[in-house]
């Protein structure tokens, strides 16, 4: 049985889908470690790791399948995965280093991710949706990196804790991120739909 290769249709087609379920799976994830802390903490940030790296995987073989055809398109797919490796991997490394390295590796990821995910709101057209989001996102890094320095964290357990806010707060971002493209990517198909219904036929 052959299957034919990916395309950057199918790529965007299916983003979304990958988005919400990420995001759907991190934010339950993480409230259930809030809600029971006692239970597993530790587990739990390195669960909600190991889901940002596994789609970050996704993302990097989708945009790699792409890149001949879509430069654009592979960069931005791309950019979403390394941003969740990054992410993943942090939330592992911050469960196994002592506080004052875990603090300087969080640190150092909201600053450079917070830049990064600035950038790459810009490259999505300015009317979009999508645009938007990410650039709130991204200044929303640069926020938390200043309010860890105010308030620093005294114990390993209350920077845990940080962390699955933080997991709830990036799943909801990828979730209302794959919200938003969806309602753009229907948009777009409904003006082709409409002209395609009112195109007569040859029968007419």
């Amino acid at each position: 049985m052959r299957f034919r290769p990916l395309n950057r249709h199918d790529a965007w087609r299916a983003l979304p889908q990958t988005l919400l379920m990420r995001g759907v799976g991190v934010t339950i994830l993480a409230a259930c470690g809030l809600a029971w802390p006692d239970l597993a903490l530790t587990m739990t940030v390195v669960d909600c790791g190991i889901i940002f790296i596994m789609f970050a995987l996704v993302d990097l073989g989708v945009a790699a399948a792409i890149r001949r055809e879509s430069g654009c398109s592979a960069r931005k797919i791309g950019a979403l995965g390394i941003l969740d490796l990054g992410c993943g991997v942090v939330m592992i490394a911050i469960t196994v280093l002592p506080i004052a390295s875990a603090v300087g590796i969080v640190m150092t990821w909201l600053v450079a991710s917070g830049g990064g995910v600035v950038l790459w709101g810009a490259s999505f057209p300015r009317r979009a949706r999508a645009s938007g989001i990410i650039a709130q996102f991204g200044a929303g890094q640069f926020l938390l990196a200043f309010a860890l320095v105010v308030a620093y964290p005294p114990r390993t357990s209350s920077l845990l804790h940080a962390a699955l806010v933080y997991a709830a707060a990036f799943g909801a971002a990828e979730l209302t991120l794959g919200l938003s493209l969806r309602r753009d990517k229907g948009r777009r198909e409904r003006p082709a739909v409409e002209i395609l219904a009112e195109t007569p036929t040859l029968s007419s």
